[in-house]
Parts: C-alpha cells; structure tokens; sequence
C-alpha cells in the first residue's frame, strides 16, 4: 500500500551532479483509524413508558467504558505532543515516531525505454552507521620487530554481490635463513563483470607470490641468473613454499647469495607470480575443453546436451570458465620487516599513496605535516604511458582502435588486469568455450579483436625503504602508545591507504592523506575543507604524475562550510564515510539508501585497508603492537593478527 504523502517544506539537498535529480518528500504514517465511536450498550428488546434505573452491572459498564475513554485520549494527545516536539527540535533528518520515514525519488529508465522515477525510503542516522561499519575491523600485528601498529579495514557494497575482494596473510621466514622477520601480505581486489575473478585472487595470490619469494630467499634459478657480475649459488635445493613457515628438509643448506636485497630481483619475482596465476586463470577452461573432447565427453560441459542436465562435469567448467571471462584489477603491498621494506605491486585502476610524517623545522610552530607519495600508478585508457605501451605492442594499423574512448577496444576500462579472457584468447578461442560450457551466455569478443592479447596483468612494482627519512626526532616511549592529539609527533610515522577505485572517485591522494593524518593528530567533529588539508603537504610532482584521477561516476561537490566528519574510530570506515559526504549527512543517507543496481549510477564498490607503521627499533612502537586510544568514544576493538 503507498504511503500517503504530506507536505512539508524541508531544507533541499545540494544540487550537485550526485544529488541534483533526487527530489525529496515525508511519507506520513499508514493513516490509523484511531476515531473511537461510542456505542451505547444495546437496547433491551422490551420498551417501557419510564426508563428503569441501569442495574449495578450496568452501572460498573459505563464507567469502565468512561475510565477506558479518558485514558485512551490522554494517551493520544500525549503521543501528539511527543511527535509535534520531535518534529520541531530539529531541521535535520532524524529518526521520528514508528511508521514516519524520510522518502525521496530518483530517475529510472523503464522498460519501454521512457524516463520514469522511483521512491526511496531514506535510511535513518542508525541504519547509515550500521550499513558503513557492518563490515570494519582492525588488526593489531602483536609480533615483535614488526613495524606495523595496526591495520583497519572495510568495504561497502554498490554491486550484488560486491566484486570487490581483500585478503591479509602474515608468513614467517625460513628459521634457517640468518634474516629473521615477518612477510606481510594486504591486498585489494576490484573485481568487473561478476566476483569471480577477485574472491580466486583473495585466495591465491599471495600463494603464487610466496612461492617465487622463496626461490629469491633460497637463491636458486631463475633468480640467480638476473644477479650481475656473480657466480651462481651452489645450493640445489628447491624452493618450497613451506619453507616461508620455517620447514624443509634439516640438510638444506643456507643460500650463499642474498638475492632479496637486490630490488629488481625482487620485483621480477612479483611479477612472474602474477603472470603465472593469470595464465593459469585464462588456460584452465580451455584445458578443460581439450581433455573432453579427447575423451569425448564434451556433451557432459553442456547442460543442454546432457540427459542428467546440469551435473558435476558442467559445474566444473562454469567454475572454470567464469574466473577467466570476468576480470579484477589486484593491488599487492608486501611487507619485509627483515629488510625493514614495503614493496607495492599494481595491475589495474586500485591505488596506494602513503602519507610520511614531516616534523616541522627549527623555528616553526610545533608539530608538522604529513607528505603525499603515491606508490602506484593507475593503468587506464587516460594514462598516455599506458595507451603509448598498447599501441607500441600491436600493428600500425591498429594504433586508433586499441584505445578508444579512453578504453581497450572501447570496453575495458582498466588497461592490466587479471581474467578478462575475452581480451586475451585467440580469435575463435571464445565462441568455442561458450558454445561448450555456456552457450547464449557469453558476450562476443570485442570489436577490432585482430591481434591479442590486448591486456596484461603484468604489475607495476615500487619499493619504499622503510628504515631512511625517519623523523629528526622522537621519544622513547614504552609499549601501547597513545594516538597523540593537537600537533604532537603521531605514534606511526607513515600510513599507507590501499583501497579500489570506489574510493579515489571521489577523494583524491591529498584528500586521503590529509584525512587519516588529520585523525591521528587528533582532529575530531565536523571540518572544513581546508583545515583538513592544512595537516598535509601538497603531493609532489612525481604524484601528480601518478595520479591519473579517476572520472567520477557522480562528481561529489564538497561546497563551504564543514565538509569533512571525523566521527568514526576505523580510519577505513573513517574514509569511506568522507568520500560518500562526510559531514553532509543527509547524502550520506542518500547515497546508501539507493539499492543495487541502481546504486552503481552513483558509486561504485568500496575496499580499503589503512596500515599504521610505526619504527620498529623503537620500544612500543610496532614491535610490540597494539595502539589505546585516549578518547574513549574512537577507541577501537583490536583483534590480534598473528
């Protein structure tokens, strides 16, 4: 049943390209037959000349029903006064009696084609901070010589199911290797054109990844032959990934070589992990096809062919087949505190920036900032390096089709990533696999499809020396250290913020860096603009140059006045809540109150994770993890990561 509508003027969204179409109203209560008719007690059958007087139970009738009618118009003016009070103690949208909710409307495209509208109800205050922290957390890494403090995480859904995907994994070096230290994985997966494809690299990667690190660690090949001016290590032993817990075989002896301090190296190995996995994702529906047609059970892929219908050979191939026809970009920052080392590693449009802490020169007033240093870069259609590499790898003659639009082929936006097979196989490869597995359900290769493949999921690696540029100077301070307030030195010294594109179309790097330092120097309420990025300093040339912003799908207008909300103690709640609105509230609400797939014309999937690093030569700050907090209001649940 529609709810009945009144008219109330309200304070009007801003019109802004996010909010401008949505129009706003109150859908009053269902109206409730609340008007009580008396009726009197029924007549006797028999009339008489004179009234008799109403016997004793007559008598105790009337005046229940007197009692019940006094009390019942109490109570209704007493709830009338409640909801007249409630209505004006404020302007701004709150929570009102049971059945009154905030309604507004957004344009829909109908199914004949003709423009129309849809009603929304507005989430109340509580169901937006439900629906922001419902899926939050934050790590202490309790292990000692471990640089990191804490790392928060969260992601929102737009999409249904979320293609966004993260993972953390914390591994140990060899027990036999004379570098001790934790290897720490984070990784944020935005996944395209379904889930598949980020929820295999959530599970996997880092595996892929650890095993061509262990091969760098035991200096075995190929890693040795990339060392100049060496002779190869003597060990013959074979990397194992079980190695990385602190097994193997008690005779394997001590790589001679120390291949891991040699940063290209390092990196060749990030890479050849991601480009094994990749091959293995696109390859292994097309070996599922060539092992049934050589046992001639190809009628078995295909539910239409199959008298048993969808059977366990169909499952296969779909769970096969999908991963490689979807696709994810993959962000990977690993972490070796042996080596005191960040190393950042980029296929597609997620992005990292870090924020350093600059303490402020002899003479200025107390305290500092926090730099911006971008540590990947997004590989896009509008980056004119990457549209340069595509062109330069295909014929002359395809030089104005590769990219178009800003896209591969004019479809795929992000120009790296890991499936999108359809960009990858061989001519003819596609229509083959889904005329097996998934006939009618799979769209065709993309237009001016002559030479492929058109994408890599070839990463961009960065590394970061943790242990140079450290402040000038510091305290000794015992174990859980306090997040400072006001313009004191902040425990951790750097941060780093991965997160899906979600977030950077609508913050850009100095917006994210001046919020989370903004926070960890105690900034709390509603802000301004520009106090907030007065806590960094501006992104230096090499970040501009890696920024490449991403275009967004509604252009989020942040206006005068207090823009910014610090309210949320998950630095990555803490983001995504900015990057939907902040102190604007009531677009906030808006924004979250828009169901999938109707969501995805005004945000995408958000995934982010905020790492805290601290110095580990000193006492309390990382290696012995944990973090309190003095303001009781943003402490933070810490679970421990082991």
């Amino acid at each position: 049943m529609p709810r009945p509508r009144i008219s109330i003027p309200l304070p009007r969204l801003p019109t802004t390209p996010s909010t401008s179409l949505l129009r706003r109203s109150f859908a009053s209560p269902p109206s409730s037959s609340s008007s009580s008719s008396s009726s009197s007690p029924p007549s006797s059958s028999s009339s008489s000349s004179s009234p008799s007087p109403p016997s004793s139970s007559q008598r105790r009738s009337i005046v229940d029903i007197a009692l019940i009618g006094i009390g019942g118009a109490s109570l209704t003016g007493y709830l009338l006064y409640k909801m007249n009070e409630k209505k004006s103690a404020s302007n701004t949208i709150k929570e009102n009696v049971e059945g009154e909710r905030s309604a507004f409307t957004i344009p829909v495209l109908e199914q004949t084609g003709a423009t129309g509208t849809k009603t929304l109800t507005l989430l109340s205050p509580a169901e937006t901070n439900s629906r922001l922290t419902e899926n939050q957390a934050s790590f202490a890494v309790s292990r000692r010589g471990n640089p990191v403090l804490r790392y928060d995480t969260n992601h929102l859904a737009s999409n249904s199911p979320i293609e966004d995907d993260s993972c953390c994994v914390i591994l140990e070096r060899d027990s036999k290797n004379k570098v001790k230290g934790d290897l720490v994985f984070w990784g944020v997966f935005d996944g395209h054109s379904g889930w598949q494809t980020s929820r295999l690299l959530s599970s996997s990667l880092v595996s892929y990844v650890a095993r061509e690190l262990d091969a760098v660690f035991r200096s075995t090949s190929p890693y040795t032959d990339l060392l100049p001016d060496s002779q190869p290590s003597s060990s013959s032993s074979k990397p194992s990934i079980w190695s990385l817990f602190g097994g193997g075989s008690s005779s394997s002896k001590l790589p001679q070589l120390e291949l891991d301090t040699h940063d290209p190296i390092l990196h060749s190995a990030i890479k050849n992990a991601f480009l094994k996995l990749d091959h293995e994702v696109i390859s292994a529906p097309v070996r599922l096809l060539e092992k049934a047609q050589k046992e001639g059970k190809l009628s078995q892929l295909n539910p239409s062919k199959s008298a048993g219908g969808f059977g366990i050979e169909h499952s296969e191939a779909l769970n096969a087949l999908l991963p490689a026809l979807s696709g994810s970009c993959a962000l990977l920052a690993f972490l070796d505190t042996g080596r005191n080392k960040l190393h950042v590693a980029c296929t597609g449009d997620s992005r990292a920036v870090m924020g350093v802490w600059v303490p402020s020169e002899e003479g200025e007033s107390k305290g500092g900032r926090w730099r911006v240093e971008a540590l990947s870069e997004d590989q896009t259609g509008r980056n004119p390096k990457e549209v340069e590499r595509i062109q330069s790898e295909h014929p002359e003659d395809e030089k104005n089709t590769v990219i178009a639009r800003g896209r591969v082929l004019g479809g795929l936006e992000p120009t790296r990533a890991f499936g999108d097979a359809r960009y990858k196989w061989p001519p003819g490869q596609q229509q083959a696999l889904a005329q097996a597995i998934y006939p009618g359900n799979v769209r065709g290769p993309p237009r001016n499809y002559k030479t492929p493949p058109y994408v890599t999921a070839t990463p961009e690696v960065v590394t970061v020396d943790l242990s140079t540029d450290s402040s000038r100077t510091r305290k000794s301070i015992g174990s859980f250290l306090p997040v400072t307030s006001g313009g004191e030195q902040p425990v951790a010294t750097r941060f780093v913020v991965l997160a899906t594109d979600g977030l950077y179309d609508r913050l850009d790097n100095q917006e994210i860096v001046s919020l989370v330092g903004a926070h960890l120097s105690g900034v709390r309420g509603p802000q301004t603009r520009s106090t907030v990025l007065s806590h960094s300093l501006d992104s230096t040339p090499l970040s501009e140059e890696k920024s490449f912003a991403h275009v967004p799908r509604q252009e989020p207008t942040r206006g005068e006045g207090e823009v910014y909300e610090f309210c949320d103690g998950n630095l990555a709640t803490h983001l995504t809540r900015n990057a939907l609105g902040g102190a604007k509230r009531e677009q906030v609400s808006v924004l979250l109150s828009i169901p999938a797939p109707l969501s995805r014309r005004y945000r995408d999937d958000i995934t982010c994770t905020v790492i805290l690093l601290g110095d580990p030569s000193r006492d309390g700050e990382g290696g012995s993890g944990g973090v309190y907090r003095r303001d009781e209001k943003f402490e933070v649940p810490l679970k421990s990561k082991l």
